[in-house]
């Protein structure tokens, strides 16, 4: 008996790698890290640039990046019926599209597009898998990922009297076990959680006098790391109790811009996580002290003041392209600066990584980038992005040996591995 057994756990060892390597629950990948675990994909591009396996340019406009789960693909979109409304859009994995649900009211005051990312929830208490996204305007969403039928949906902001700031709601959620997290920044709350089974709400933190930021909270351990315009905070996930609070305005050594543009979701490292702002704000790395009970800054800088192009940490070392579009790469210990370098004449771009190599896609010239990780700034092949419409925003992702990449109206997918 003790053979089928060993035989049937390694099928399921087996099988959670599969997933682990191939599905992309959330914005940036695992917990918004921006890496993906993808071996064998190709070293160099072809000379004339990658040719897509499809492209669907029917999409309605928006900055959701796509997340893909099994065989299918989801991201956020107008509404193709009504343009003053989102809808989130499930494909299949050769582009056509199975079905469409909208999801509030686009976020009018400036850039009336999408901008969240759908999260997918598993293993919720009644056993269906679900989405969930916030509006640009500040309303929570739950839909049945099967078929995108409506479970229950909050006016968060409303409900909790908060305000939004002028670029909109552009946190893409994070849930842990049967609850999901949004950060208010609000006069009756700094953030709340709900269950995720009907939408009740299971607890909700202390108000704050403050503004919400744009950026996507991450997970450490059982510790939310959430950031507002001027703060970045730890929340206890399982009653709301807020454990710590880190001047970032103060860390970093400058103002808050405009409306508070924090938008990256933080890298992390052990107990350590790096925060980037643009507009010359630069990133703090911080350390969570011995059983998550404060946060002490090691060090600033103001090299990498990354606007909302993400960052990744690679062998000890953090990559990503600053606001004035130089790119850097600095050593996670230190903070020290192992080179800035310009990308020919490309704009700011966002960063992934996969399989050894750095993935760039510039929002000036809509240029797709394969880089190496190092001592200097080496991209090894590039092509320009010719499809789509409007900026060049939506970070990329990579699954299954497949770079999807989202531009306005327009998805298309890149077979990227090895023969």
């Amino acid at each position: 008996m003790r053979l089928p057994l060993l035989l049937l756990a390694i099928v399921v060892l087996c099988g959670s790698s599969v997933l682990f390597a191939e599905d992309v629950l959330r914005f940036r990948g695992d917990n918004s890290q921006g890496k993906y675990n993808e071996p064998g994909l190709l070293d160099r591009w072809p000379e004339e640039g990658l040719k897509p396996k499809w492209v669907n340019s029917e999409l309605g406009e928006g900055w959701s990046s796509v997340i893909k789960v099994k065989d299918r693909l989801y991201l956020n979109c107008l509404d193709s019926q009504d343009t003053t409304k989102e809808s989130v859009v499930c494909l299949d994995l050769n582009g056509r599209q199975l079905w469409q649900q909208t999801v509030g009211i686009v976020w009018k005051p400036s850039y009336s597009f999408p901008r969240a990312t759908p999260t997918y929830a598993t293993g919720t208490q009644d056993g269906d898998d679900r989405l969930l996204v916030l509006s640009g305007g500040g309303e929570l969403y739950c839909l049945a990922a099967a078929d995108g039928k409506y479970l229950w949906h909050e006016e968060v902001f409303k409900d909790y009297d908060a305000a939004i700031n002028m670029w909109g709601v552009a946190e893409c959620v994070e849930v842990k076990a049967d609850k999901v997290f949004v950060t208010l920044a609000g006069k009756k709350a700094l953030a709340v959680a709900y269950n995720i089974a009907d939408g009740s709400v299971a607890w909700e933190t202390k108000p704050v006098e403050e503004r919400i930021s744009y950026a996507t909270p991450i997970l450490y351990e059982n510790i939310l790391i959430t950031l507002s315009a001027r703060y970045v905070w730890g929340i206890n996930v399982e009653n709301g109790q807020v454990l710590w609070q880190g001047d970032f305005q103060e860390d970093s050594g400058g103002r808050i811009p405009r409306s508070g543009n924090n938008c990256n979701p933080h890298v992390l490292k052990g107990n350590q996580f790096f925060v980037s702002a643009g507009y010359g704000q630069g990133g703090v790395m911080y350390e969570i002290l011995p059983d998550g009970k404060g946060l002490k800054k090691k060090w600033d800088s103001k090299v990498l003041d990354v606007h909302h192009h993400g960052t990744v940490e690679v062998d000890g070392r953090i990559y990503g392209s600053a606001h004035n579009s130089q790119y850097c790469c600095l050593d996670w210990n230190t903070g020290k600066t192992v080179y800035k370098e310009p990308w020919s004449n490309m704009g700011a771009s966002n960063t992934i990584f996969a399989d050894g190599k750095l993935y760039l896609y510039d929002e000036k010239r809509g240029m797709l980038g394969l880089a190496k990780p190092g001592d200097s700034f080496e991209v090894i092949s590039s092509f320009p992005v010719e499809f789509g419409s409007a900026q060049h925003w939506p970070h990329p992702v990579i699954s299954d040996g497949v770079l999807y990449v989202r531009r306005g109206n327009a998805l298309a997918a890149f077979d990227i591995k090895k023969l």
